[in-house]
């Protein structure tokens, strides 16, 4: 059944971080194959042109470069993405950037689990960008980023 999963990468420097997610992700979301995982975000871009994935977990401050220059070098994007920082700074910068949702750490099951049932309605195009916009919006006045 593997043409029904989401093709995932974890890209996130904090070693811990990558392997917590990657723990979550396998307990509370079996609809995610995850294809990788990098804490050195200089290879993230390879490994993406690469694997081809549907869905991208990508922490927003990295050294070298964070994850808006690493999408912006990859233009166009064509995987979803679902931001995971510690930081909620950047909450309206990742609107511009259309992701599906942003997680703060640390990571919440919940909204793991919800984040991932959005990719999966926005992958099956039942989600227009609206809807995907307030989706984001409400998981950010929830968590009170916004």
């Amino acid at each position: 059944m593997l043409h029904n999963l989401i093709k995932a990468i974890i890209v996130d420097d904090e070693p811990g971080s990558v392997f917590t997610l990657k723990t979550l992700l396998e307990e509370y979301c079996p609809e995610i194959h995850l294809q990788a995982t990098t804490d050195k975000p200089l290879e993230a871009k390879k490994m993406i042109m690469e694997l081809k994935p549907n869905l991208v977990f990508l922490d927003i401050e990295m050294p070298f470069v964070n994850a808006f220059d690493l999408l912006d070098s990859l233009k166009p994007v064509s995987f979803e993405v679902i931001f995971v920082t510690a930081f909620n700074d950047y909450a309206i910068k990742a609107f511009r950037y259309s992701a599906v949702d942003y997680l703060l750490k640390p990571i919440s099951i919940t909204e793991l689990v919800s984040a991932v049932e959005r990719v999966k309605k926005v992958l099956a195009g039942s989600v227009g960008y609206n809807s995907r916009l307030h989706g984001l919006l409400d998981t950010l006045k929830n968590a009170n980023y916004i």
